[in-house]
């Protein structure tokens, strides 16, 4: 099994297991909904992500409730490419160089940040044109006021294996429905 199939496979099981009324998640996506991704994003699908969508296109999320991770949901393709759209036609113009050497190339919003997770325009995202310091893929968080930290993780692989790695270990707490993890914002 792919390592990023692996590392969604462990953290969706404790999800499920510590979150059983989460939203469902959904079956995987067909190379049709890669290619649709990648030709309305204008992006170059990494491969971690094709394999975590093939794992699971998302959470089926229709109300947008409380998601699994800090209340954010999994995205659908669907969802990857109308978040990304909205952020680039809304903010876009706003985005600024960032000098380098930095983790990021832009400020504000970057058409080379593609979310994965949402939760009331809060997003996670990868970061596929990095600044200097960064590395192609890297994760982030996009709070709605966006102040970007330092990347999360530097693959999405990455990302999985420490948010199910921090559960593990006692670092979530549960609020509401959701897993909250303090050390991923």
């Amino acid at each position: 099994m792919n390592p990023t199939a692996r590392e969604f496979t462990r953290l969706r099981d404790i999800i499920e297991r510590l979150l059983p009324g989460t939203a469902p998640f959904l079956p995987g996506a067909t190379d049709h909904d890669l290619d649709r991704l990648a030709t309305e994003t204008g992006l170059a699908l990494p491969d971690d992500l094709c394999a975590l969508l093939r794992a699971s296109a998302g959470q089926h999320d229709p109300g947008q409730l409380y998601g699994p991770l800090n209340f954010h949901h999994f995205l659908t393709v669907d969802e990857m490419v109308g978040i990304h759209r909205m952020l680039t036609e809304a903010v876009g113009d706003l985005a600024t160089p960032v000098e380098q050497p930095a983790y990021y190339r832009w400020t504000v919003w970057s058409e080379s940040w593609l979310p994965f997770l949402a939760f009331e325009g809060d997003c996670y995202f990868l970061d596929l044109d990095p600044g200097e310091r960064g590395t192609v893929g890297q994760v982030a968080c996009r709070p709605n006021v966006p102040d970007l930290g330092k990347p999360l993780a530097p693959s999405l692989t990455a990302f999985l294996a420490r948010a199910a790695d921090l559960i593990e270990t006692g670092h979530a707490t549960t609020e509401e429905s959701t897993l909250v993890l303090l050390d991923l914002y």
